[in-house]
């Protein structure tokens, strides 16, 4: 039978912690990033089995911030474990991502001004993703009419090249991936 503190901590923990879905990768304690707490996840938005997490950006986060790993029963097409971490919310990420560009554009790589264009391939949680719109509805409000996840599945955003999609994951697993 649950009991109101295991309901409270759960219910704490979902408030707090945004679910980063990916692989844990072993890398040399002499890596920088790991000498000041960090560890690298091969972040993985997965639409079919095996998920091919490969061109994926690699996070980097602080191991403090981790507070939970479960294993998905899922696997990525090297047969490697996908898990679900729950990452403190706050928590800063370290987005570790390569993009090709032709040689004759490397001079302005060089230039201290901003990159003009977005990267080209960002994961983040949706605007308003807790609030649901319920099973099987449109979203509400001045939003795409792309369906909510249910509590506690998936509710992203990915940008790619300046066009982003919506991918929705209902507790059965069944997935809605379309352009927002």
């Amino acid at each position: 039978m649950a009991t109101y503190e295991s309901a409270r901590t759960k219910a704490f923990t979902h408030a707090t912690t945004t679910t980063v879905t990916g692989v844990p990768l072993d890398v040399s304690d002499t890596h920088p990033l790991r000498q000041i707490g960090q560890v690298p996840i091969q972040s993985c938005v997965c639409v079919t089995d095996p998920c091919p997490c490969d061109d994926c950006p690699i996070l980097w986060v602080n191991e403090s911030a981790v507070s939970s790993r479960t294993a998905t029963g899922r696997h990525n097409t090297a047969g490697d474990e996908i898990y679900d971490f729950a990452v403190d919310a706050d928590a800063s990420v370290v987005v570790e991502s390569f993009r090709r560009v032709r040689a004759s554009d490397t001079a302005a790589l060089h230039s201290s001004a901003a990159p003009s264009s977005p990267p080209p391939f960002v994961v983040r949680p949706r605007p308003n993703a807790g609030r649901s719109a319920g099973k099987g509805r449109p979203c509400q409000g001045g939003e795409s009419p792309v369906f909510r996840a249910d509590p506690g599945c998936n509710d992203i955003e990915i940008t790619e090249s300046g066009a982003t999609y919506c991918f929705a994951e209902s507790s059965e697993h069944y997935c809605i991936y379309a352009l927002c």
